[in-house]
């Protein structure tokens, strides 16, 4: 019987190394935890930005509209017609504020604004206590201080940096495909977009290219950590050849290459998968854009595709 219980005991183990059945399934968090932040430096006590926030806005206190949709916020007026106003790349200043009585009765704030001889008014729908009193910052949508894009030129113009992506911006706002890893002098800071609200130009050995950030307690946050390195990034993996770090910078891969070289050049995939085999262990990286890599037992590429 003895006998019996261990025969089928080692039949067991090895039906659990067939190489077909994969292991549990990996969620997004895993991969997170174990490809995320392999690269995090303290660029970001480089800056502290001073960001600005109602109810300390001064007269006059100028703001780029990054998106023609704010039309619609503004309350009716006869000033302007919300189908034709055309505010996207225009700069509008703060004029005050006023209060009101909400249709539940509470006193809330509405904040007016100037675009040339054009009054626009923003009804927040809070009072002034919940907007002193709360914790995150209040924005009008659409809306970039346009002071702190100014400080942040001030902090990061004619500082050289060594840039982490390689998702650059043509001037006209179009995504292109550049370098990472290497040191380029950030020569302007100009305001950003709907969702990123810094602009940051740069100069790549005469290229001119951009990126887009966000400061820190943005829902969407892209900070300047993020982008930048203070310091030469290469000299932390002193044992990736030559010819490999150069296929890193500019995004490739080749057989051969390791997981941590793969994840270099490419980004940390979107979902991975462990399958056991005979020898080890393989691993199937997937990323969204259809690309997958395949790395053998011993943590080598032996297949992908991009």
């Amino acid at each position: 019987m003895t006998y019996i219980l261990c025969v089928l005991a080692l039949l067991s183990l090895e039906g659990c190394f067939t190489g077909v059945e994969s292991t549990k399934a990996i969620t997004q968090k895993d991969v997170e935890r174990a490809y995320s932040g392999a690269i995090d430096d303290a660029t970001a006590s480089m800056i502290e930005i001073k960001l600005d926030t109602f109810p300390r806005w001064e007269m006059g206190k100028r703001f780029y509209v990054a998106d023609n949709n704010i039309r619609y916020l503004f309350s009716p007026s006869a000033q302007f017609n919300a189908d034709t106003l055309a505010l996207e790349g225009k700069t509008i200043a703060y004029d005050g504020y006023t209060k009101s009585i909400s249709i539940d009765g509470r006193p809330v704030v509405n904040l007016h604004f100037k675009y040339d001889k054009t009054s626009l008014q923003y009804n927040t729908n809070r009072t002034m206590d919940d907007l002193t009193q709360r914790t995150t910052r209040f924005e009008v949508p659409f809306l970039i201080d346009l002071n702190e894009v100014e400080r942040l030129k001030t902090v990061l113009q004619g500082k050289s940096l060594y840039i982490k992506t390689s998702i650059w911006y043509d001037r006209a706002g179009e995504m292109t495909w550049g370098r990472k890893y290497v040191k380029v002098t950030i020569t302007d800071v100009l305001p950003g977009d709907k969702v990123f609200p810094y602009k940051v130009e740069f100069d790549d050995d005469g290229r001119t290219a951009y990126v887009f950030m966000s400061y820190r307690d943005n829902y969407l946050h892209r900070g300047l950590d993020d982008l930048f390195s203070t310091t030469d990034l290469r000299l932390r993996y002193p044992l990736i050849s030559n010819e490999n770090w150069q296929r890193i910078i500019n995004g490739q891969i080749a057989t051969d290459m390791t997981k941590e070289e793969c994840r270099l050049s490419m980004g940390a995939p979107d979902n991975l998968e462990r399958v056991p085999t005979y020898n080890g262990v393989r691993e199937y990286w997937y990323y969204s854009n259809g690309a997958y890599l395949i790395f053998d037992e011993e943590g080598l590429l032996t297949t992908f595709r991009r």
